[in-house]
């Protein structure tokens, strides 16, 4: 919507100075060319991420140069790396559309506002902000 209001802004003749923008939540990363996978730089050294309706697992990269703890990967960037299809909107934990069961384990999240009581209650969680503390099992 934003880049269409300023497409008509400029057939109009609107200086682009003179247009302004609010931009929420981040960008959604580039997809990967067919056939391609994405490889972290770092070893995968953290909690191990189990997806059980996917039966995939795989340990969260951690950032051993300054040692974070919570890692530093999401469980929604580690699904995107090893192919899992969580849906996502604004990576920022606002939405709600990341939301998965953690059916064990424990996490951290900066941000829940995407969560209500009742998805608290019933262990969702935003992959989007999800870091795991430990070995976790999310339903995905």
């Amino acid at each position: 919507m934003m880049e269409s209001t300023k497409s008509m802004l400029s057939d109009l003749g609107v200086p682009p100075e003179q247009v302004k923008t609010e931009a929420f939540g981040t960008v959604k990363p580039t997809p990967l060319a067919p056939g391609t996978t994405a490889r972290s730089t770092t070893p995968a050294t953290g909690p191990l991420v189990t997806f059980s309706k996917s039966n995939r697992s795989a340990r969260i990269h951690t950032d051993l140069q300054t040692g974070d703890s919570p890692p530093v990967q999401t469980i929604l960037e580690l699904s995107e790396e090893i192919g899992i299809g969580i849906e996502f909107s604004c990576r920022v934990g606002t939405c709600g559309l990341c939301k998965v069961k953690l059916t064990s384990g424990e996490v951290v999240m900066e941000v829940e506002d995407g969560l209500d009581v009742d998805d608290q209650n019933l262990g969702m969680i935003l992959a989007c902000q999800a870091k795991p503390a430990v070995d976790v099992v999310v339903e995905a």
